[in-house]
């Protein structure tokens, strides 16, 4: 059983129930293998050896079967967003050569490069390829083994206190790492999932909630911030055994809510760290510390490795609260990326993950992120770090995002106060000394984000250029 991937060994739970769907009806570990068995038999005779596919990932029986069939037969699998634009998914078939897209009906469309003469010859250790990007239409994808795959499930099953009669919920894409993960750990353990494309701010989803009597609840911090509005606190969920959070550093206002919530349903809250490049995830916080330490990401995976690294000469940092950039090691490390077709062949391996965030190492070992390396301005020589000037600004409103380029600072928020505009030039003016010519402030009914719940930095770029054309 150790050897084997939890894809190759589904049947080993029998007849205990996998996954659950909307209209009460049940599918058995036994009864999944075998429909991904079929359908692998489908693949093979459609679609060329070493070929790379697409899926259009949906929360829906038909996809799952698909991609557990590709994991077992062998096949390098692209997952995409199942709303993905017709025009992002052509580029990626002609960037990637992908031979085939498959709906998330399970209908498999061949593409041009199912031909010989396209024939693409995938690396033989490629099994999945996730974007790094939430719209899922990003050129650049993240290619991960069998290995990095299996690794991360065992991890988060040995911290996580994932129990074969539990039950979870698709709260999150599963064409998203995150989402993934919680897909991957529960069937790794032989537990229910309920597959449900039900939005989160439904009734229907929190009615099912309670129906099916999930178990653990998922969420970035955008899901965190409809859990407040929602008031989760007061939701009778007997069932309900744990919660995690990833997808992003909590602002200090809903770190107070989750350490709140925990509080108030006595319910453990695992704060979660991680990336696309290492499967899921990297880091975890231990619950028993979340009332003192949840500004950390906490300590690495079972099995992974924390280090910290100057971000210009690369040497290592020993010394406790020195600001570095965050490296990590493990076995869910990813191969490398993919932007190109040619990129599928190649034979590299990585041994280290330069993740990109700044952080610092506290004397007891916990980890604290500070800021990300890319998200730096430098705006008339004045350097400013996107993400702390976040924090700062949640303080007057709450939720806000930053971003901008050197020539400009943009900062949305939704909040509606007469002064709190003024309060915020206030900032930008005393404190960090910038022009009012340098910065643009939108005032928005919502802000942007992507499809797995994190900020869209992109969007809101495209909007401060229409209103500064408007006006």
């Amino acid at each position: 059983m150790k050897g084997l991937s939890f894809a190759h060994r589904l049947e080993l739970f029998g007849d205990a129930i996998a996954l659950r769907l909307p209209d009460n009806s049940t599918i058995s570990y036994l009864q999944l293998a075998k429909l991904a068995d079929q359908y692998s038999s489908t693949l093979n005779k459609v679609v060329p050896k070493h070929s790379l596919l697409a899926l259009r990932f949906s929360s829906t029986l038909s996809a799952v079967v698909a991609y557990l069939a590709a994991l077992r037969c062998g096949k390098a699998l692209l997952l995409l967003a199942p709303d993905l634009a017709d025009r992002q998914t052509l580029a990626l078939i002609e960037r990637l050569h992908i031979a085939a897209v498959i709906r998330s009906s399970g209908e498999i469309q061949l593409s041009a490069y199912q031909h010989t003469a396209y024939k693409q010859k995938v690396r033989p250790d490629c099994a999945l390829l996730l974007s790094t990007s939430g719209s899922s239409g990003s050129p650049k994808s993240v290619m991960l083994s069998l290995q990095n795959i299996e690794a991360n499930a065992r991890a988060i099953c040995d911290y996580l206190p994932i129990e074969s009669t539990d039950t979870a919920i698709t709260a999150l894409p599963l064409h998203y790492s995150y989402g993934l993960s919680v897909l991957n750990s529960h069937l790794c353990q032989g537990a229910s999932i309920l597959l449900t494309e039900a939005p989160l701010m439904s009734k229907e989803f929190w009615q099912q909630t309670r129906d099916f009597n999930i178990t653990s609840l998922q969420g970035v911090p955008f899901s965190y911030q409809l859990y407040r509005q929602l008031r989760l606190e007061r939701m009778p969920r007997p069932a309900l055994r744990y919660l995690t959070q990833a997808g992003g550093k909590l602002n200090s206002s809903l770190t107070d809510y989750v350490q709140q919530l925990s509080s108030t349903l006595q319910k453990p809250v695992y704060l979660m760290y991680g990336q696309t490049e290492a499967t899921a995830r990297i880091a975890y916080l231990p619950p028993k510390l979340i009332q003192q330490y949840a500004d950390c990401i906490g300590k690495p995976i079972p099995g992974g490795e924390l280090l910290l690294r100057d971000p210009i000469t690369k040497h290592l940092i020993t010394a406790d609260f020195t600001e570095g950039e965050l490296c990590y090691r493990g076995p869910n490390v990813m191969l490398g990326y993919a932007s190109c077709a040619d990129d599928l062949t190649s034979t590299g391996v990585l041994t280290e993950l330069s993740t990109g965030d700044l952080a610092e190492r506290l004397p007891n070992g916990l980890y604290r992120i500070i800021g990300r390396l890319s998200r730096f301005l430098k705006i008339q020589g004045k350097r400013l770090q996107l993400d702390h000037l976040e924090q700062q600004l949640s303080v007057l409103t709450d939720p806000v995002c930053c971003t901008g380029n050197d020539e400009l600072l943009v900062v949305a928020y939704t909040q509606q106060e007469p002064a709190l505009t003024e309060q915020i030039q206030q900032v930008l003016r005393e404190q960090l000394q910038l022009h009012p010519a340098l910065y643009k402030l939108l005032q928005l009914d919502a802000l942007p984000v992507l499809s797995n719940g994190k900020a869209d930095y992109q969007a809101l770029l495209q909007l401060a250029k229409e209103s500064h054309d408007a006006g």
